[in-house]
This record gives structure tokens, C-alpha cells and sequence, in this order.
């Protein structure tokens, strides 16, 4: 595969601007200002990124995984000043280049080429993407204001995006440049930058507001002001294009008027950005219908809202759990707001807004819903908890956008719970975390608002369950260690046997050949497992083996007839039973007699022969017997999968599919590279298949079993994304494909 040698394009020029002597003093004061601001933010989160490392290694049940913490830890500990450094020197960079045009010039295809994009940077890059969007939307009119002041000591345009020197795209700019030089993982480098944005790009806001009460004190646009206006909907632009004339109905001006202080609130990037979104699905019939509808209050609404969860938490019968459509939500808010409406008015309608956070909810919790099973006690628990989170989100619009909002925080721990530990298939779930899950949806039934301390209790019993499920793996591991090294026993005690033993006229045959094949070997795996093939009691065992066989000869009859007693004892036979079987097998007369004068019972070789036969082989229990390779040789792709598996590591998760199309994620929590056995187990430590290395080649060249690694956001996170990504297909529709759907 060749490529073409690649021209860079040329980089765009940029213009500078002379600043006057007291712009250059009031910029030095600004960037002073801002460098004194963000020292104890910048330390406090990288003390927060090694909190949260530490506590991350201390719950993993995955060695490995607390070995690369510990890495990471000390690799901030040892990079934390010279991060802090590059981070304060790229703000730097940007105030002595304030004021700066770039020249755009015209971009040719003469040398375009193309680039594969290399996922953790793209994951990284939308990361960075996300966490400035969401700090623009939060700060809007302080960042328009501070653009102002600052475009006057330029004499340019008012300044955003990137040539603000402190806005968010700057920030998360001088984030990725003090933190490409740390050597962390893509998982740990995202962790970092959330840690940043929750210590100093979150509460940047303070110094914005600071930079604006200091150019307002030094006489720079003293009197500008910011004013809000009221959102209006994308469907209500569409009927008033309809309209042959621009009068807005008094009904509509107020609803914006009582929605003017819901638009000015800091927390609603997300939200906005999902509503204009939502608004090309909403047809013109309905912006008419909502325009002479009477619409229901703030007041109205949480009123509806208090009545309907209480009615729910009263339900005994979890079967009224289930999770309701926008348009049932819509249909039962309706009929509870005209319950307690005076008589002969109109029916109530919802605001566009609260009409938007009922159908951007229910998408929520119908996309959260989808990775349950049908019928579990996930979804129930989901369905217990719509109503308390609508409330929650009608009454703080911080719930779409803030991750640390306290009612997206125990949505998003229930989902994790109920996803992981109430699967039906993975086991029976936790009766425990039932209890405490059916009383959290009962508790939030009768709460006017969400208490952070639900989601600690959930949290708890979750951090129990795992160091359960880490404690079980445990014991399935030594379990498999231990009959890994017995099954490599019995097989080199089988070699030594068949070297032995032989074929041909001098093989020797029946009850001695019983013994050495099945009982002796066995009692030769056990001295193979307690000292190995250099201790003093397996080269004796195996000098009683010649003797029988005859390669030694006899120097002590009785000597021998002791040592053939003792290994069998060593397995488990009962003295008597081994001293019948010692005297049968070397035809010993029975003289001898038991302490109360009885005379000891001689078995006959038959006797013997059938004793041995119904006596367990080591290490044999039934169905927990280590299942043999499988023979069939391995086809070139099944087998260049297998070599693979010499870099193959513990804790690795696998995806399995099925027929029926299910998908199943099982961690190869151990595996023998001598033997090929695997273990398989579930979140909850269960083992599961019996699967080698042999077999697991096999699947993973038909596409039935793959490598899976776990999902780095969160079930509240990538359900937003899910609402999005639908949002932005149905937009794209054309209109005759979106009223059919």
C-alpha cells in the first residue's frame, strides 16, 4: 500500500496589533489576575485526579488495572509541577498574542488527502469538544461582556472562541497541552480531564465575573450590560411566518414571559441544543393547538407532577412500573393538571419547554431501558423512578446539562445496578439490592426532591456485591490453578506408566497393570504436586515401581508390601483396605492376625482387581472435571488467532454471541498457556463455559467471540448521545418519511 507524498498546507498568517501602553498594562493585569486565580483550582484537581486513581485501584478486582493506576499516580505526582507550568505557560502564550487576525486564505484540493482518525485521539478531541461547549453555554453572557471590554483594549471585533486568552476553548487548548507530555492511559488522560473541568473550567465563571468588575472599575464599558431574552420556539418562528401579520397572541407573549427566566438560566446548552433539535419533529398543527390552549403554570405543573408520583409510590404491584412513552406522560400530566382546573376553562397544554423535558425524558429513560432485559427487575426499578426524575428535571434545567447533578447521578448509578446486578441472565439477582432499590423508589415517591444519600446507599451495597464477585473469581482461580497443576501431574505420572509399562509378550497384565495404571499413578501425581519430581518421596515411589514391575529387584518383601500400603493410604484408602489390596496383589499368605486374635481376610486377584476399578481416579468429580482439548486441528486463521494468544492478558473481556442474536460478556479471568484451560466468569464472579484456548480461536474466527472492552461513559451519557443521534436522523428525514413515523 503506497500514499502520496503529502505538501502542507500554508499556515495562515496572523496580523498583529499594536496595543497602546495602558491595553498592555490592563492585559498584564488581566493575565495576573488569571494566573493567581487558577494556581489552587489546577493543584486541587490534580490532588482530585489521584483521589480518584486511588480509590478506582482500591475497587477493581483486576490486578492489572491497579497496577496501571498506580502508574498513573505516579506519573501526575512526578509531572504535577511541570503540568501545572505548561498549563500557565499556554495562558501566557495567548495574552501576549491578544488582538492577533489571522488572514484566512483560500483552502485548494490540490494536495488534499485523506487520514484514518485514530479513535482514543477522536475520543479525547470530543472530550475536550464537549467540556468547552458546555462551559460557554454555562458562562454565555459573562463571556460576551469580557469579549467586549477586551476587543476595546485591541480595537477589534468583541473577541470569542479562541482569541478570548480565558475562555473555555482556550482552557481545554492549554489542558491538552500541559497533559500531552504525561505518559497516562486514554482512560486516565480522560479522568484527568475531568477532574480539570470539575476544579477549574466548572467554577471559571467567578473569574470571569472577576475580569468583569475589574475592567468595569478601570472605566472599560462601565455601563454594557447583558440583557436575556425570552427562547422562542422553533415552531412558534414557523406560525408566525404562517400568519399573514406579526401580532403574537397574548397567550403566547405570556408564556415567554413567564418562561424569560428559565432562558436565562446558566445550566441549558444541553438542553437548547436537544430542543432545537426536538422542534423539526414538531408539526405546525401542534404549535397551533398549544398557542390557544390554556398552559399550565410552574406552580400547576410541579402540583400534577407531586400528585402523580405519590399516587405511583402507593402502587403495590411493580407491574405499574413499567416505563411510559412521551406520549402517555403527556396524557396522564394532562389529566392530572385538568383534575384540580376551575370550572368552564379551557383544557391545560403544556409549555413548549415543559413539553420538550417530558419528551426528551421519556427518550431518556426509553433509551436507558434498551440495554435491560424485558422482563427484569431493572426496568421496574426505572419505571418506579420517571415520574421523581421528571420532576427533577422540569424543576432544574442543570439536570440535561450538569454531570454532577445529584438526580443524574442516582439515575445513572440505578442503570449501572440494574445493568450489572438484576440481569436474569447472569444469575439470580441480589436480594439485598432488590430491598434497597424497591425502598429507594419507594422513598422517592413520597420526597419533594432528590437526596444525594440514595445514591450513597446504593453505591455501598454495589462496592459489596463487587468485593463478593471479586472474592468468588478469586476462589474460581485457585480452583483452576489447582486442577491445572493436577492435570499436568497425571499426565507426566501417565508418561512415566506408559514407559514403563510398555507392550509386548513381557507387559505385564492384569490386577499389577490395574494398580500401576490407575491407583500408582495416581499416588505418583500426588508426590508429582507436593515436592516434584526431584523429591526424595516421588524417586522412592518410583523405585516401587520398578520393583513391581521387576526392573529392581526385591532385596525387602515386607519393605515393599509397607511402601504400596502407604501410597495407597496417601489417597484416601482406609489401613485395612489397603493392607487387602498390598496382600492380594503380591500373594502374601495370610498369617497375620488383627489385635483381638482374628485372622486378616486375603482378597483374592479378582477382588482386588474390581476394588481398584470402583475406586474415584484423583481429581475426578464428575461434572467439575476439566473437559479435554478439543482434537480437531486448527485451520491458518483459527491458528494464527491462537498464536495470538501468547500476548493474551488476564482480566480481558470477551464478547460472546449467540444464536439467537443475544450478546453475553464474560472476563477471562485466568487461563493455562501448558494446558489451554480458560476461565470464564461473569460481573458477579460466577464462572461460566468451559471454554479453551483451542475453542475460543475457533469463535473468535467465526465471529462468534470477540475482545470487549467496557464502555468509558457512563448509561446517562451515552443515552444522551443515543437521544441526539435519533434526534439528528429524524431531522434529516424528508417530511413525508417523518408524519409517517
Amino acid at each position: 500500500m503506497s500514499a502520496e507524498p503529502q505538501v502542507p498546507s500554508p499556515k495562515p498568517r496572523a496580523t498583529r496589533v499594536a496595543l497602546s501602553a495602558r491595553a498592555v498594562r490592563e492585559a498584564g493585569d488581566g493575565l495576573e489576575m488569571c494566573i493567581t486565580w487558577m494556581r489552587v483550582p489546577l493543584r486541587d484537581a490534580l490532588r482530585e485526579f489521584d483521589q480518584r486513581l486511588f480509590a478506582q485501584a482500591e475497587h477493581t478486582p483486576n490486578h492489572l488495572e491497579q497496577q496501571a493506576c498506580f502508574e498513573s499516580r505516579a506519573a501526575i505526582q512526578r509531572e504535577g509541577e511541570a503540568f501545572q507550568e505548561r498549563f500557565m505557560a499556554h495562558i501566557v502564550q495567548r495574552f501576549r498574542h491578544l488582538g492577533d487576525i489571522a488572514e484566512e486564505r483560500p483552502t485548494t484540493l490540490d494536495h488534499l488527502t485523506l487520514t484514518l482518525v485514530d479513535p482514543v485521539e477522536q475520543e479525547q478531541d470530543d472530550a475536550l469538544a464537549n467540556m468547552s461547549a458546555r462551559a460557554e453555554a454555562r458562562n454565555a453572557s459573562t463571556l460576551f461582556e469580557l469579549g467586549y471590554r477586551m476587543a476595546v483594549l485591541t480595537g477589534t471585533p468583541p473577541l470569542e472562541g479562541t482569541s478570548l486568552p480565558v475562555g473555555p476553548r482556550v482552557l481545554t487548548a492549554a489542558l491538552r497541552a500541559a497533559a500531552t507530555p504525561i505518559v497516562l492511559s486514554p482512560a486516565h488522560r480522560i479522568l484527568l480531564f475531568q477532574a480539570v473541568e470539575q476544579r477549574l473550567i466548572g467554577p471559571a465563571d467567578a473569574l470571569y465575573g472577576a475580569m468583569n468588575e475589574h475592567y468595569k472599575t478601570r472605566g472599560i464599558l462601565p455601563g454594557f450590560r447583558v440583557f436575556p431574552h425570552a427562547r422562542v420556539p422553533a415552531h412558534a418562528h414557523a406560525e408566525r411566518r404562517a400568519r399573514p401579520s406579526d401580532a403574537v397572541p397574548p397567550s403566547l407573549e405570556t408564556a415567554a414571559a413567564s418562561s424569560g427566566a428559565t432562558a436565562a438560566s446558566p445550566n441549558i446548552g444541553v438542553l437548547e441544543s436537544l430542543r432545537d433539535l426536538l422542534a423539526q419533529r414538531v408539526h405546525q398543527a401542534q404549535a397551533t393547538q398549544a398557542v390557544q390552549s390554556s398552559l399550565a403554570t410552574d406552580a400547576e405543573l410541579q402540583t400534577a407532577l407531586s400528585a402523580l408520583q405519590g399516587h405511583l409510590s402507593e402502587v403495590a404491584d411493580k407491574a405499574s412500573r413499567e416505563i411510559r412513552s412521551a406520549q402517555r406522560l403527556r396524557e396522564e400530566l394532562l389529566a392530572q393538571l385538568d383534575l384540580h382546573r376551575p370550572a368552564g376553562s379551557g383544557p391545560a397544554e403544556l409549555t413548549p419547554e415543559h413539553g420538550d423535558t417530558v419528551e426528551l425524558t421519556a427518550m431518556l429513560f426509553e433509551n436507558l431501558a434498551r440495554e435491560l432485559q424485558t422482563h427484569g427487575a431493572g426496568r421496574s426499578v426505572l419505571g418506579g423512578l420517571q415520574w421523581p426524575i421528571l420532576r427533577a428535571a422540569v424543576k432544574d434545567k442543570g439536570f440535561f446539562d450538569q454531570r454532577e447533578h445529584p438526580a443524574r447521578q442516582l439515575l445513572d448509578t440505578v442503570a449501572e445496578a440494574a445493568h450489572d446486578w438484576l440481569e436474569p441472565s447472569d444469575g439470580e439477582a441480589d436480594h439485598a439490592l432488590v430491598a434497597r432499590l424497591d425502598k429507594l423508589v419507594e422513598d422517592a415517591g413520597h420526597a419533594d426532591a432528590i437526596d444525594p444519600a440514595w445514591r450513597a446507599d446504593i453505591e455501598q451495597q454495589i462496592a459489596h456485591l463487587r468485593r463478593k464477585a471479586h472474592v468468588a473469581e478469586r476462589r474460581q482461580i485457585e480452583t483452576m490453578e489447582g486442577r491445572d497443576r493436577l492435570d499436568r501431574a497425571r499426565r507426566r505420572a501417565a508418561e512415566l506408566m506408559r514407559e514403563r509399562l510398555g507392550f509386548g509378550p513381557n507387559a505385564p497384565r492384569g490386577v499389577l497393570r490395574i494398580l500401576l495404571e490407575r491407583t500408582w499413578a495416581d499416588v505418583l501425581s500426588l508426590h508429582i504436586l507436593r515436592g516434584g519430581e526431584s523429591s526424595e518421596a516421588f524417586v522412592a515411589c518410583l523405585d516401587v515401581t520398578d520393583q513391581l514391575l521387576g526392573r529392581h529387584p526385591v532385596t525387602d518383601p515386607t519393605r515393599l508390601r509397607s511402601d504400596v500400603e502407604d501410597g495407597l493410604e496417601h489417597l484416601g484408602m482406609h489401613p485395612d483396605e489397603a493392607s487387602q489390596v498390598a496382600r492380594g496383589l503380591l500373594d502374601v499368605p495370610s498369617r497375620e492376625t488383627y489385635p483381638d486374635g482374628t485372622a486378616k481376610e486375603r482378597l483374592s486377584p479378582t477382588d482386588v482387581a474390581m476394588r481398584l476399578k470402583q475406586r474415584p481416579r484423583l481429581g475426578d468429580h464428575g461434572q467439575d472435571a476439566l473437559p479435554e482439548p478439543e482434537p480437531a486441528p486448527l485451520d491458518s486463521r483459527s491458528r494464527r488467532i491462537y498464536d495470538g494468544f501468547s500476548e493474551l492478558r488476564f482480566g480481558t473481556w470477551f464478547e460472546f454471541i449467540h444464536a439467537d442474536g443475544t450478546r453475553a460478556h464474560r472476563k477471562l479471568a485466568w487461563f493455562s498457556p501448558a494446558t489451554g484451560r480458560c476461565l470464564f466468569v461473569n460481573a458477579r464472579g460466577i464462572r461460566c463455559d468451559d471454554i479453551d484456548l483451542t475453542r475460543l480461536a475457533r469463535l473468535v474466527s467465526t465471529g462468534e467471540a470477540r475482545e470487549w472492552s467496557e464502555q468509558r461513559s457512563s448509561f446517562i451519557d451515552r443515552a444522551w448521545s443515543a437521544v441526539a443521534r435519533n434526534l439528528r436522523r429524524a431531522g434529516q428525514r424528508p417530511d413525508s418519511m417523518a408524519d409517517s413515523a
